[in-house]
């Protein structure tokens, strides 16, 4: 009976630790997924960027680059990423520091990023971007002449 005992609970501890390995490995992937993708749009690199992109949004995320060609990025903050149930999703505020060419105005604007890992992969992590409307603002509104 102790003899039992004692294998059930290492079949315990051992599947709660793999269970704990495996978040671990989702979140370090996630992690490694985030800083790649805020450090490509850091440096203006979109199309790259767009590898990290929900597919049904990398199109629009490609178009949004456009906006993004009188923009240059100072530096970047992120948060930290708060992973939500069985950490299948993640979300991380981003703080850019950017100015548009046309202004030389440093700004300040938050993207807050929405994550989720894809269906049936190993630990491939996808980004729910909105940095169209920061390019907008950043821009700004042309004045008609």
């Amino acid at each position: 009976m102790r003899y039992a005992l004692v294998t059930v609970l290492g079949i315990v501890l051992l599947t709660s630790l793999g269970c704990a390995n495996s978040i671990r490995k989702k979140e370090s992937a996630l992690e490694d997924s985030q800083r790649k993708y805020t450090e490509l749009v850091r440096w203006g690199e979109i199309e790259s960027a767009s590898a990290y992109v929900d597919p049904e949004m990398s199109a629009a995320f490609i178009d949004a680059a456009a906006h993004f060609k009188d923009i240059r990025f100072t530096n970047f903050e992120s948060g930290p990423l708060r992973f939500g149930e069985e950490s299948e999703t993640a979300t991380v505020s981003v703080v850019y520091h950017a100015y548009s060419t046309r202004t030389l105005v440093e700004k300040r604007f938050v993207e807050h990023q929405l994550w989720y890992r894809e269906v049936d992969s190993e630990n491939i992590w996808r980004v729910r971007p909105n940095l169209d409307s920061v390019a907008k603002k950043l821009n700004g509104a042309r004045k008609a002449r």
